[in-house]
């Protein structure tokens, strides 16, 4: 139990954590900040970029190469929630009334049932 202990701390100190017998790097702050200074001025790295940062930054070409595919697809996933939140937006909004237009009296559940309820009125 000592042991494990040991082992998980000494981990934690190299700022890595074992996933099955991967182990998962965190990033420090300042790599984190130049990777991300890097990828809002380009999306795609280069392959000199990437190996200048990588010596710049102590992380391997792969690191560096693999951080940014993942920062792409984060970008995609934050993409499309915005997209979906904009159209739910849409869908939820109540349109407001038009400002001296004639004012509805019955209570219409599509926006085209309007159209319905005056072709039954001119039948009857």
């Amino acid at each position: 139990m000592l042991k494990q202990t040991l082992q998980l701390l000494d981990r934690i100190h190299r700022g890595k954590t074992r996933t099955k017998d991967k182990y998962r790097v965190v990033y420090t702050d300042h790599q984190r900040m130049e990777l991300e200074k890097e990828f809002q001025y380009n999306r795609y790295i280069t392959m000199r970029r990437k190996s200048e940062l990588s010596m710049a930054l102590s992380l391997s070409e792969r690191q560096v190469k693999i951080w940014f595919q993942n920062r792409r697809a984060k970008e995609r996933k934050i993409t499309k929630k915005r997209l979906q939140q904009s159209q739910q937006a849409s869908t939820t909004t109540p349109t407001p009334p038009v400002l001296g237009g004639v004012t509805d009296t019955h209570n219409t559940t599509s926006p085209r049932s309007d159209v319905l309820s005056d072709i039954k009125s001119e039948e009857y």
